[in-house]
């Protein structure tokens, strides 16, 4: 079995490796290749193409040094890429971002077989995940779960446009400047932003990235 490691911490790789030693799902025959940015992943990943090395399982970090050559900014990118190169290899994301918003992206749009948040994570989870993947099944820490009911109960953050709103407002832009990115009117915005304060239950005069933040969808 072929298991491709990428993480930015060499250590956090060993630790994952001497933990699936004791795994009675994996047997004795492992190869690991491992990566420790996103453009190693990338270049491990096209090796493994051109020696005909299939990859069966995948264990990603979400937050490692971006490939800005590439436009792989993430593990996540990462892990899409991987499943283009490798259809079957079953995939794991590990991440210590806990916002909601973030992992309701990860969930949707890179569609791991597990994922979990680190401080969710010890050596007896580890293997279960593992082995939970393996054997055809998908694996949701109850943190995730629990973060993407939240989302999934406010309505109004599943619109990838309102996400994208509360993070340009984040940042500084202003109202013409998000209508300018997101190519619609300031109307649009405007009415949008009013909504978003509607399910915070807030006044139009109360601060909307205050609550966002509180609420983990910034």
């Amino acid at each position: 079995m072929n298991i491709f490691i990428a993480d930015d911490h060499q250590m956090t790789i060993d630790g994952y490796k001497m933990i699936l030693s004791f795994s009675n799902v994996l047997g004795e025959n492992i190869n690991y290749i491992e990566a420790n940015s996103c453009k190693d992943a990338y270049l491990k990943i096209n090796k493994a193409l051109e020696l005909n090395t299939n990859i069966n399982l995948a264990i990603i970090d979400y937050s490692m040094p971006i490939y800005h050559e590439k436009d792989i900014l993430n593990g996540g990118d990462v892990c899409k890429y991987l499943k283009k190169a490798f259809p079957n290899c079953k995939t794991i994301i590990l991440t210590s971002i806990l916002e909601n918003v973030v992992l309701f992206d990860i969930v949707q749009n890179v569609s791991p077989d597990g994922i979990a948040t680190k401080t969710d994570v010890n050596g007896k989870v580890f293997l279960n995940i593992t082995e939970t993947v393996l054997l055809g099944n998908k694996f949701r820490s109850n943190f995730v779960v629990k973060q993407l009911e939240e989302i999934w109960e406010n309505e109004v953050f599943i619109n990838e446009k309102n996400r994208l709103i509360l993070h340009f407002l984040s940042i500084g832009y202003k109202i013409s400047e998000i209508a300018d990115e997101l190519s619609v009117s300031e109307i649009t915005i405007k009415k949008r932003i009013s909504k978003i304060k509607q399910s915070f239950n807030l006044k139009e005069d109360e601060n909307i990235l205050k609550e966002a933040k509180s609420r983990g969808y910034i």
